[in-house]
């Protein structure tokens, strides 16, 4: 995928789109979450996306990789209720934890990489989202909370949470990158 052009925020949500309007607007939220995400990354080149701040520290590149692995083990846990694979569990827990796996997270590879992964993450995740219906998006599960346990709508807002974490994160590393380049 070329960044060449402004990512464009979908800033009306339509409702009538999924037959549970909670669902549509849920999807909304991750929708305008990703494209923001998107335009603050927009045109970054390859040293600043892996330029750490001090040894330890997450990188732009390793918080776009716990983003999108997030949203596939979200989907795989959550979603489809299924224990990742052996497989699933290498490729994508390692940019969940982050911590002792940032340095192989470090891959020196282009902004355009990490963008087919978002997208990837977004598509497989909307698919699965589409596909629920109103009592599995509503129902409540044990865990999290052992008094109130949770539900898929807290799940994916989580999610949504999350993201928009990391990108202030990464805001403040691109400034972080700006200034001690002297920018």
């Amino acid at each position: 995928m070329c960044m060449s052009t402004m990512i464009e925020r979908k800033t009306l949500i339509d409702f009538c789109a999924i037959k549970e309007p909670s669902i549509a607007y849920l999807i909304g939220i991750l929708e305008d979450a990703r494209a923001t995400t998107l335009q603050r990354v927009e045109g970054i080149a390859t040293h600043e996306l892996h330029w750490q701040f001090a040894e330890g520290w997450n990188t732009i590149g390793v918080l776009l990789a716990h983003i999108y692995c997030c949203a596939h083990v979200f989907r795989i846990e959550f979603i489809e209720q299924r224990k990742l694979t052996t497989e699933e569990d290498a490729k994508w827990i390692p940019g969940c934890e982050l911590g002792k796996y940032v340095p192989q997270l470090i891959t020196n590879e282009p902004i355009e990489r990490y963008v087919t992964e978002l997208e990837e993450s977004k598509m497989q995740l909307f698919e699965k989202i589409k596909g629920l219906d109103k009592t599995a998006f509503y129902e409540r599960r044990e865990g999290y909370n052992p008094k109130t346990g949770y539900n898929l709508a807290w799940v994916l807002y989580h999610l949504a949470e999350d993201e928009v974490h990391h990108r202030g994160q990464i805001s403040i590393l691109r400034k972080l990158y700006n200034l001690r380049a002297g920018k």
